[in-house]
């Protein structure tokens, strides 16, 4: 029986405790990382779901609202409400967009250039429907 053999034992337990510690710690804030990670995924993800459903609806309207048997004072009127219900769903797309400006640093290349060029289509889609409508309402 050695009290300085005891006392370094001691010591030795302390650093290994130390240790695990600092491994637990670093293990919690990884966790913490990617549930962050999984939650910013997942908001893209639906978002991107809704600013598709949202162009795939306004195109749906606009088509309906385009069918020859309208009067023109109809057409302006389902034109106008067209564009107002556009001008309200424009947050869709800054949403996704702002959702896209903290996904990708989590993303491979590859992912950012599919995840950039989904988000671009998508954007390029909007315009040319709000293009649509504005010179469609010029027109009545």
């Amino acid at each position: 029986l050695s009290p300085t053999a005891m006392a370094r034992q001691v010591e030795e337990a302390q650093h290994l405790e130390d240790q695990w510690s600092n491994a637990a710690q670093d293990a919690a804030n990884v966790i913490q990382s990617k549930e962050t990670q999984l939650q910013v995924v997942t908001d893209y993800c639906q978002q991107i779901q809704t600013a598709k459903t949202t162009v795939d609806k306004t195109t749906a309207e606009l088509d309906a609202v385009q069918s020859p048997q309208e009067s023109s004072s109809k057409e302006a009127e389902q034109l106008g409400y067209l564009q107002r219900s556009m001008e309200e769903n424009r947050t869709v797309i800054g949403e996704l967009l702002v959702t896209h400006a903290k996904l990708c640093p989590h993303l491979t290349r590859y992912e950012q250039a599919t995840a950039e060029t989904e988000q671009k289509n998508l954007q390029e889609r909007w315009r040319a429907l709000e293009r649509t409508v504005e010179r469609m309402l010029h027109h009545t």
